[in-house]
């Protein structure tokens, strides 16, 4: 049986180091995705430590809450943006066998974040599924279109920085 990747994006934590509403409305979306896939496998990225403890961390720690077996997900716990968290992952989507061409990768963030998520794994060679996590981030419409709109020269920096990685 082939394992379905689904790789979720981090995003910051309290500095407590308890997750934000944007992380668990992550985990949950793709918690909802894998209960469709026969054997999916949760791929967790993120760095950024608060207390200790890393985005991944943190999420591998909700998904098990969530009753998904340990077994089912990968941490990644080196990137500190999401161009690393693309470098990274396909490094290691390629270590664990899957290949470019016969792997659909289901990418999880927030609406506002998923264009760029699923941009620079395609120029990184993957075909995507997108799933965005449901309502925003947060509920304060200044914060919520400013992180929209600093999307966008994101995307054109990342996609120039990606072929240099």
């Amino acid at each position: 049986m082939t394992q379905q990747p689904i790789l979720v994006f981090g995003a910051a934590l309290n500095a407590d180091g308890i997750p934000k509403r944007a992380l668990i409305m992550r985990i949950e979306a793709a918690i909802a995705y894998g209960k469709h896939c026969a054997s999916p496998l949760y791929i967790v990225t993120g760095g950024n430590p608060q207390k200790g403890m890393t985005e991944a961390e943190v999420m591998k720690r909700l998904l098990i809450e969530y009753g998904v077996s340990e077994k089912h997900i990968i941490c990644e716990t080196q990137a500190k943006k999401t161009i690393q968290s693309v470098v990274l992952c396909s490094a290691l989507l390629k270590k664990l066998g899957f290949t470019q061409k016969q792997t659909r990768l289901v990418v999880v963030s927030s609406a506002y974040h998923l264009p760029r998520c699923c941009w620079l794994l395609i120029l990184s060679g993957w075909r995507t599924r997108s799933v965005a996590a449901s309502g925003n981030a947060s509920r304060n419409f200044y914060k919520c279109w400013s992180w929209r709109l600093r999307e966008i020269p994101a995307i054109v920096w990342n996609s120039f920085r990606i072929l240099f990685y």
